[in-house]
This record gives C-alpha cells, structure tokens and sequence, in this order.
C-alpha cells in the first residue's frame, strides 16, 4: 500500500514506487525514502569520491587541497563517474525501481555534482547553481529531474526549490540563450539560461523550499520547477547525484508540465538516451519504425 508523508510544503510527499509521472507534472515533489538500488548508486558515487580525493574525506576536501588541484580533482571524477558502467547499472536499477520502463524511458548523463564552500575552489561546473528551470534549456516540458545526496546534508548547503513559482511566469535568460551557441563556444558561452534578476514575490514571499533528504534518499521533480543551490558557506563540499529523464510516450502525447515562461529557440532531445540500448530521443522521434 502506498503510503504518503507530507512535510512542510504540501507538494513534498514521502511516497513509494511506482513513480506517478502526471503528478509531477502538477508540480509536486515525491521523495523515495531509502530505495535499495539508489543505496546501491550512493555507495558507488561514495566511493569513487573517496578515492578521488583520498586520504580526506569528500566534504572537507576543499580544505585539503589547493584550488587548482581540487578541481582538477573534481573534474577527473565527474568524467570518470559518467562513464563508470558499475555507476551507470546502479542508475538503470533505480529507473526500473521506480517502475519506469528502460525501453521507454531516455536519460541524460548521470551527473556527480560537487558544489564547494565559498568562491575559492569554484568552477565552472563545481560552483553555486543560480536559480533556473532545466526546461528553459532543454525545451521538454516531460522532463522530470533525479536528484540525491552522496553524503548527510548541511542545511546551509542543499539544492533548493521554489514550488509557488512552478506556474508563474518568471524573467530569465532563455530567450537569448542558444543551445548551438554553447556548443560552439563552450566555456565562453553561458551554460544555462537562468533567472534574470531577484526572485519575484509571489505575496506569500516566493518561499524557499530546502531539500533536506538522506543519503540514499531520492527526489523526482519536473525539469520545470525553478531551483537552485543554496549558497555554501558552510566549510564543507555538498557530494550528490543527479540526472534527467524523459518518457518517449509522455514526450509524444504533449504530456507534461506547462511552459510557462521558456523561450530557447533549439530543444535538447539529443542529450538524451534510451536507458535500455543508449539510442539517442532525437533518433527514436526522427524514426518511429526504430522506436
């Protein structure tokens, strides 16, 4: 029997597989407590994580080693992680986990996210995230977001979410923001379109929704929410694990979350790939028979 635990936003529920995908195209936020195989992923990103930064413990890396050296660090282990097969197998356990279906179901990379202390061990890809929604880059209104910590979280350094904004058209970036642009100049060129200017009241103060879950803890949520890391200031390295999805039948069908305010010229359907045979979503639109 499913059972359902509301927190402090009564769009965050605890819930139990099977993942309900309209629901999150509604907006709310299902978090999976304690699934055996996202232990499985956790104890892998954990362990790689280790031996990056090894003798130090992860979340105190920083403090161990100097800027350039951490994030060279960082960047061997983001790559090394994407391409990791045990890491990618532990992924595709937590789809089927949820009871989405490999053969229907396409996913971007899977994403070991180091989010440092403060500005002086920042990079370009291990740094503070500003607000933005996935769906003003990606332009797939059916994406829906993985995310979960590697290790304990500090409050102080945490992702989080703006549920009030799910429905409100916010100012941002996307119009301007081209995704071949990036492509052509990456590292020039910004890598998301974000929120342009402070986040907007909604009248009950636009409230900030932290993500406070445990290791092994999953949160889906629509590409479409606007969200964000909290700025560390914390002395210590957030470690967590993230990746996007998005169901070819769903993608089809025109089912998902509004598109309230994105404006990219280009959609990004080829970063995405079938979790069960790695064929690309662009291919399998391109070529029903192949699908």
């Amino acid at each position: 029997m499913r059972t359902e635990k509301t927190h402090s936003d009564p769009l965050l529920f605890d819930s139990e597989p099977p993942l309900d995908r309209e629901r999150l195209y509604r907006g709310e936020l299902p978090v999976f407590r304690g699934l055996p195989a996202m232990l499985g992923l956790v104890a892998r990103a954990r362990a790689m994580a280790e031996a990056a930064f090894a003798p130090h413990p992860p979340p105190l890396a920083q403090a161990a080693f100097e800027p350039e050296d951490f994030l060279a660090r960082a960047a061997a282990l983001r790559r090394s992680f994407i391409g990791d097969g045990e890491a990618r197998a532990a992924f595709r356990a937590v789809i089927e986990s949820l009871g989405l279906d490999p053969a229907s179901t396409f996913a971007d990379r899977l994403i070991l996210r180091l989010q440092p202390s403060g500005d002086t061990h920042s990079g370009r890809r291990v740094r503070d995230l500003p607000p933005h929604r996935d769906t003003w880059g990606s332009n797939l209104m059916s994406q829906i977001n993985l995310w979960g910590p590697v290790f304990p979280l500090d409050p102080g350094a945490t992702m989080v979410i703006w549920p009030t904004l799910f429905a409100r058209p916010v100012p941002n970036t996307s119009r301007d923001w081209d995704l071949e642009r990036l492509r052509e100049a990456p590292g020039r060129y910004p890598l998301l379109p974000v929120l342009r200017g402070p986040v907007p009241d909604d009248g009950r103060g636009a409230r900030e929704l932290p993500i406070l879950i445990e290791p092994g803890d999953l949160l889906c949520f629509s590409g479409a929410h606007l969200h964000a890391s909290r700025p560390n200031r914390t002395g210590t390295v957030r470690v967590s694990v993230d990746s996007r999805t998005v169901d070819l039948a769903d993608h089809r069908a025109g089912r998902g979350a509004e598109n309230v305010d994105g404006r990219a010229p280009r959609d990004g359907r080829d970063w995405f790939h079938r979790v069960s045979d790695g064929v690309a979503l662009a291919e399998a639109l391109t070529n029903p028979a192949g699908a």
